[in-house]
């Protein structure tokens, strides 16, 4: 019998990328998809993609609606979760991602869910666990950590960390790629940065999902690449043909002044910075992406 999972930010990056790598290995799941608005062109996007995929209509502030809402569209119990909050530094309020990913835990307990995978942050390789960093949201993901770890004690819910670092997809041919590139000339004045796909984060959510003796219980480090600034800028000038593209440094500079949060996350680049194993994960994944690699078959700079 299939066993049935419910993936939050199912239309956004990290979940709907957990939705695409389960569709494209043909796994015996149903999957319950959670979205604000199942009218959206998103959601009905993402409903197109297989007879496997159902929509639930919820917002992460109210998660045991969400598991009520569930019922309406499935007759199976829920056994695995997908969770995943997505903040923006400065614009919502600190405690938010906090409050959502403590009370999804707990929504789960509740409801007798078996496998629980968080999508978390890296912060400092083996040492996450104990290093809630400088940066707020680091720390609500830390946190978050703690509270499912410590909630899950004595429980039949087993549960899986992935800890990605800085998105491979953060480089965007726009005004907000432009900020990151410059932001990383600026604040990490040579040292390097580790990367991800989001793909590859899908790859190892849907994983977890199909191999829960192999991956319970762990926390997981996920990057693809590190680069200096330098090194990226020349890989990327031998792939596209084209300079990285960047925008007025003082404009950078503003931002991270405007968005503490901003800042402070990028002084942690520079200070400490991510730890991810990448020859580690290769080894668990040959087909990682590098960033060049990402570069030539999902970015969009080659379209351009």
């Amino acid at each position: 019998m299939s066993r049935t999972l419910l993936i939050t930010g199912a239309t956004g990056k990290q979940g709907g990328s957990v939705v695409d790598n389960l569709i494209s290995q043909d796994a015996d799941f149903e999957i319950l998809a959670v979205t604000r608005d199942a009218q959206s062109n998103g959601a009905q996007q993402l409903l197109k993609k297989s007879s496997k995929i159902k929509l639930v209509e919820g917002n992460l502030d109210h998660p045991e609606d969400i598991f009520r809402q569930a019922q309406n569209v499935t007759t199976q119990h829920i056994w695995g979760v997908f969770s995943v909050q997505t903040p923006v530094p400065g614009l919502f309020k600190e405690d938010s991602e906090e409050r959502q990913g403590k009370a999804l835990v707990d929504a789960a307990l509740n409801n007798n869910v078996k496998f629980f995978v968080y999508t978390s942050v890296d912060r400092g390789g083996d040492a996450s666990i104990d290093n809630p960093t400088p940066v707020p949201h680091f720390i609500n993901k830390h946190n978050i950590e703690h509270h499912l770890i410590n909630r899950s004690k004595g429980t039949d819910m087993q549960w899986v960390i992935v800890r990605p670092v800085a998105f491979l997809n953060n480089f965007t041919p726009d005004f907000f790629g432009s900020v990151f590139t410059t932001s990383w000339k600026i604040a990490l004045r040579g040292k390097p940065l580790q990367l991800i796909s989001v793909t590859d984060i899908g790859f190892f959510g849907a994983q977890a999902f199909l191999h829960p003796d192999e991956y319970k219980n762990r926390a997981l480090s996920l990057a693809g690449d590190e680069l200096s600034y330098d090194e990226m800028a020349r890989i990327f000038k031998r792939v596209t043909g084209k300079d990285v593209p960047l925008t007025y440094g003082f404009l950078a500079r503003l931002l991270m002044w405007a968005f503490k949060e901003l800042g402070v996350m990028f002084r942690w680049f520079h200070d400490s910075g991510y730890k991810a194993d990448v020859p580690a994960l290769r080894r668990l994944h040959p087909g990682l992406k590098n960033f060049e690699s990402w570069l030539e078959t999902e970015s969009g700079f080659l379209s351009k």
